[in-house]
């Protein structure tokens, strides 16, 4: 730990990453305000979930498009200037009166910033290879994600706030600048950054001739499915990661529907129960964080999932009996679970991963684990426009219930 705080580097590119962090809090919570003050909210939110999901699609794409890139310093800074340029877009039309067609270009927008954002990653694992050193690389995990949820309680009650107080438009543009700051203090340390490239360069994988890119995702697909299979404990969570990540991704979709439908399922008012949800989440993860560096350290990964399979029914039955209380809680538990878990999965993936692909396989990875947010969150997103969101709450309690049979029958049979 003394060596991550004695680096400079990462402790500035960490402060830079956790600013763009704030902007998409702020982000967030205008949008979603903004979503829920339309005649057809139900529409709107099926529409910014669909444009949330389809990302989780291309994270091994642009893994791909990202081990290809030779200046992968310079594109970083691309990608933020792209981003600036996306949302003031967004501050641009955010000035219009409200309607629905101003949701359908932020939702576009909101999928090419996120497209820039998973380059971005990409781009960036090589060289945080370089600025962290291998021994300390599990800490710096850690560390980014414990300060990570500290600072975001802070984000989400200050995002609550500006919400209340600016206009959409302004807290688009505000998102735009903290982009651009980004940008700025990048270009700032580039040399130090140049220095360590020049010293260790990166490894590139050469393209083939004549390569077909279309066949070339599918191997890469393939060896990210192989690189889990061949982990005992990754394998064990082959079929419960994608499910969990997708049961828990739905939920912020149903708080949206119900809070729009019952006045009475709110904190204050719609911002101010959204922050309070992320809030619940961010205090679980803190404590798994620091849970999972000493009394979850020797559980195992299957442990941890199997027990996070027992929250789902009850989450979906406060959902069900729009019990917010009971769902701050729940949701609390759920990332306690999550944030203890996270770190072990990361350091056993990106230990088995080499260099040269690195981005494509881990966003194969990354990917998979997240094919189940994608489906469940498009099914959601239909499943809104035609049935009470009780019914919908109910479909997914017994999803979880079916989930606890096959984690515990499982495990009764290895």
């Amino acid at each position: 730990m003394k060596n991550l705080l004695k680096n400079k580097l990462f402790l500035i590119l960490f402060a830079n990453d956790l600013l763009s962090n704030f902007g998409d809090v702020l982000y967030y919570l205008a949008l979603m305000s903004y979503v829920l003050q339309l005649p057809d909210a139900k529409v709107a939110i099926a529409l910014v979930s669909v444009s949330e999901s389809l990302p989780i699609l291309t994270g091994f794409v642009m893994g791909h498009v990202a081990d290809r890139t030779l200046d992968k310093l310079g594109k970083i800074f691309h990608t933020l200037l792209f981003r600036v340029g996306l949302y003031s877009l967004v501050g641009i039309v955010m000035g219009f009166q409200p309607a629905l067609w101003v949701v359908m270009v932020a939702a576009a927008i909101n999928f090419f910033s996120d497209l820039a954002g998973q380059y971005e990653n990409g781009l960036y694992i090589p060289l945080s290879l370089r600025i962290v050193a291998d021994e300390d690389r599990e800490a710096s995990y850690s560390f980014k994600q414990a300060v990570g949820f500290v600072t975001a309680i802070g984000f989400q009650s200050l995002g609550a706030v500006f919400v209340s107080v600016m206009s959409y438009q302004a807290l688009a543009f505000v998102n735009a600048g903290t982009f651009l700051l980004s940008a700025g203090i990048l270009f700032l340390i580039k040399s130090p950054i140049q220095a360590l490239l020049s010293a260790k360069p990166i490894l590139v994988q050469d393209k083939q001739e004549g390569e077909n890119l279309a066949r070339n995702l599918w191997r890469s697909m393939k060896e990210a499915v192989e690189a889990c299979l061949s982990i005992p404990e990754l394998r064990q969570s082959i079929v419960l990661t994608p499910l969990l990540n997708g049961l828990f991704n739905i939920l912020s979709i149903l708080i949206a529907v119900i809070i729009s439908q019952d006045k009475q399922f709110v904190l204050i008012n719609p911002a101010t129960t959204l922050a309070a949800i992320s809030v619940a989440q961010l205090l679980g993860g803190i404590l798994g964080s620091v849970l999972g560096m000493n009394a979850l350290k020797s559980v195992s990964i299957g442990a941890i999932l199997r027990s996070a399979t027992l929250l789902v029914p009850f989450l979906f039955l406060c959902l069900y009996q729009h019990w917010l209380y009971g769902l701050f809680f729940l949701v609390f538990l759920a990332l306690v679970l999550a944030a203890a878990v996270n770190p072990k999965m990361n350091a056993l993936i990106l230990n088995s991963l080499p260099e040269e692909k690195l981005a494509l396989i881990s966003g194969g990875i990354g990917t998979y684990f997240q094919l189940g947010s994608l489906v469940l969150r498009l099914i959601v997103s239909g499943l809104i426009l035609f049935l009470p969101v009780e019914g919908v709450s109910l479909v997914f309690g017994l999803v979880g219930v079916c989930m606890i049979i096959y984690a515990y029958k499982g495990r009764k049979s290895s």
